[in-house]
């Protein structure tokens, strides 16, 4: 059977104050939305590396650290392209973890829903945060405090990185919490297939896998990536 073409370019993009150079590669052909994420992953890594360097270079250090999990009880905003990366990743595991799983995120769903948070309610982002936080639920993919996927973790977890002490970012209103300024480029996948803000928890992935839109537009790699990227200039 033979390889799947790609398409292969460096980006040179100015994010903010950043200038990022980055060489990405993609599916030449039709793919769906899901089958770049990998490429967006690199490109966000890619910001938040440079983010990082300049944090360094003025004498700051990053204080997150394996095994303290407390931002993995944060409501975290995951866009449909990422939801059906995620959903084809759980359905490639073996049968007990795919269980284990499902349990999480069905206990998580059911607190969620019994706090009256599953939808917005008219709160604004923050107050929506607070809510949710404050239920402490730990990301069903939270494992001895560590992210289980971490390596498919999604793009706004790549993003929230903090200089204050680890001990503030367990406390219930986050006073004190000192976050990166990294870029949010991880908004532009909210509207990649829609052209509108489209997110939901990650902890109610299941709940929204079961009401997902079918189907969806395929496009070429490329045209996927052009499509984020301008997504990115909207932000």
């Amino acid at each position: 059977m033979a390889a799947e073409a790609h398409s292969t370019a460096t980006l040179r993009l100015t994010v903010g104050d950043l200038r990022i150079v980055h060489p990405i590669s993609v599916p030449s052909g039709p793919v769906a939305a899901a089958d770049v994420v990998p490429a967006l992953q690199g490109l966000v890594n890619a910001v938040v590396a440079a983010a990082e360097a300049g944090l360094m270079k003025s004498g700051g250090t990053i204080s997150c650290r394996k095994g303290c999990g407390a931002c993995c009880r944060q409501l975290v905003p995951v866009s449909r392209t990422e939801g059906e990366r995620l959903l084809a990743l759980i359905a490639a595991m073996p049968p007990e973890r795919r269980e284990t799983l499902h349990a999480r995120f069905a206990a998580a769903g059911a607190i969620i829903t019994g706090a009256a948070l599953a939808e917005r309610g008219g709160r604004s982002d923050r107050e929506l945060s607070l809510a949710y936080f404050a239920l402490g639920i730990p990301c069903p993919f939270l494992e001895d405090e560590s992210c289980s996927i971490h390596t498919e973790r999604p793009l706004v977890c790549r993003e929230y990185l903090v200089t204050s002490p680890a001990e503030l970012c367990a406390g219930r209103a986050q006073e004190g919490v000192t976050p990166v300024a990294v870029p949010k480029v991880s908004m532009s996948a909210r509207g990649l297939q829609d052209d509108r803000e489209d997110w939901f928890p990650l902890a109610l992935l299941m709940d929204w896998a079961r009401t997902r839109p079918k189907g969806g537009a395929r496009r070429t790699g490329p045209e996927w990536i052009q499509r984020f990227l301008k997504g990115i200039g909207r932000k």
